[in-house]
């Protein structure tokens, strides 16, 4: 029984420590776009129940910050669940052009919000947690059915740095959309939601909630 609980308890690690190195892997690629700007943020559809992601040509989404050190919605952190939500409206021709970076940002959220929603201090309960996911969830089969399923987001998380990816470069270049979404953000809000640009210890730039500041 022991033998058996010390393999969960090592697969268990393994598979944090792979999430982990898929997440560092998205800041990587995105390193640049962290000086102007943070980086997480989920991307859900006003109205979701009206979206058909197959026929719709412009539609209002709800754009929603994540802190990058608790890897939690700003919503989940601020008094004011409206601090750092902001409404957009887009139509599918640019969301087209956006859709890799969506997709690979959007899985990125998926593999670390678990972890995320199990801290002890943080942890979300049931019903805030599922809410978060079935948003995630709808936003991947609406870039899905955008782009289509020839992008997967194994064909690059965690791979080598000199072999990271099939579609490595055509990533980079998504740090073009990102920065178009920084500076969407800002005309509405230059404060990101109150999002404090910190330094980590490899001299990385992070935006946190301003809880975890003192950590830097």
């Amino acid at each position: 029984m022991q033998g058996k609980l010390d393999r969960v308890d090592a697969n268990t690690s393994r598979s944090l420590s792979r999430i982990d190195e898929k997440y560092a892997e998205f800041l990587k690629v995105f390193a640049d776009e962290a000086k102007e700007g943070p980086r997480l943020f989920s991307l859900v559809a006003v109205d979701r129940s009206g979206l058909n992601p197959r026929e719709w040509m412009r539609a209002k989404f709800r754009l929603i910050l994540w802190c990058e050190h608790s890897h939690l919605p700003l919503p989940k952190l601020n008094a004011d669940k409206k601090k750092g939500v902001y409404n957009v409206e887009l139509t599918r021709e640019w969301f087209k052009k956006a859709a890799p970076f969506l997709k690979v940002a959007t899985g990125t959220l998926s593999l670390i919000l678990p972890v995320a929603a199990s801290g002890v201090k943080l942890a979300l309960d049931e019903t805030a947690y599922k809410a978060v996911e079935e948003q995630l969830d709808f936003s991947k089969s609406v870039i899905d059915t955008v782009i289509g399923e020839g992008m997967k987001i194994g064909d690059w998380m965690g791979a080598s740095e000199s072999a990271r990816l099939e579609h490595g470069e055509a990533i980079r270049a998504e740090g073009a959309i990102l920065r178009e979404f920084q500076a969407l953000i800002k005309t509405k809000n230059p404060g990101f939601g109150g999002l404090v640009r910190v330094m980590n210890k490899r001299q990385e730039f992070l935006w946190v909630h301003p809880q975890f500041e003192a950590e830097y």
